[in-house]
């Protein structure tokens, strides 16, 4: 398979970059929950996996670095593989996974390119926020649906192509989005800077609004059929000062989330 470079590991040098500095999205958020319904809540807050036994079950964590989810599933019983493009972010899973006495196995790789898994081997794939950072989100599901089983699982969340378009779109009176809403390329930003309240990090990152519709139907193109679609900002803030980020997060939906269900066995 042949997979464009120059978006993959642009991005891969900015996230090094921001693991570097500490920035707060490249480490766990949080503490993590003591029990298993607590711990099912934290990782898989609408329920896609309600009704799923993943005691044994192999998961894989798809542009998992730095964060909590591979732990989680590994506590919960999976037999956990997680993915990601950052050698920094990985290192923090493995040593998160040591610390909690979990066991993760862990991969160096782009997420467009799964080619070193078997056939039809997860159960689930959890498809961490990251698709706002692939060029060609088809090639994405399409590799998700080949490493799937049959009536496997894959869930995906990535930024809202509505509310993303309308970051620093604010006009004095209302809202314009920074480009047309079918444009495919990356969407960009006036301001290069990730700032977490703590660390300032410049790290222009390039970053695509991908359309629901898009995201959708790539989806069934790999094979799965979707059975779950949630529009949403979480927690967002109660009367935010006029044209800040706060305030398009809680005028329009920020993120998308999508679970897909594998409807046969090969490709």
């Amino acid at each position: 398979m042949v997979v464009s470079r120059s978006v993959s590991e642009h991005n891969r040098e900015m996230w090094e970059r921001l693991a570097d500095a500490g920035y707060a999205y490249t480490r766990p958020q949080g503490r993590l929950p003591s029990s298993e319904s607590g711990l099912r809540r934290y990782v898989d807050p609408h329920g896609v996996l309600k009704s799923t036994d993943l005691d044994g079950a192999k998961v894989l964590v798809l542009a998992g670095g730095g964060g909590w989810h591979p732990i989680i599933f590994a506590k919960l019983g999976a037999k956990v593989t997680c993915l990601d493009i950052s050698p920094k972010q990985l290192d923090t899973v493995a040593s998160l996974a040591r610390k909690k006495g979990a066991k993760v196995t862990i991969e160096e790789g782009d997420m467009a390119d799964l080619s070193r898994f078997r056939d039809s081997s997860f159960h689930v794939v959890w498809h961490v926020h990251s698709l706002v950072f692939a060029e060609h989100p088809e090639m994405v599901f399409r590799e998700v649906g080949n490493v799937l089983k049959a009536n496997g699982i894959y869930r995906t969340e990535t930024m809202h192509p509505f509310g993303f378009r309308m970051y620093e779109g604010w006009t004095g009176t209302g809202w314009t989005m920074r480009t047309a809403y079918q444009d495919p390329g990356p969407v960009e930003f006036s301001d290069p800077f990730w700032d977490d309240g703590n660390v300032r990090v410049e790290a222009p990152t390039l970053e695509y609004g991908h359309t629901i519709e898009r995201i959708v139907n790539g989806i069934v193109a790999a094979g799965m059929v979707v059975d779950g679609l949630w529009e949403y900002t979480p927690d967002p803030v109660s009367d935010p000062t006029p044209g800040s980020d706060e305030h398009v997060e809680a005028t329009f939906p920020i993120f998308v989330e999508v679970s897909a269900r594998k409807l046969r066995a090969g490709r």
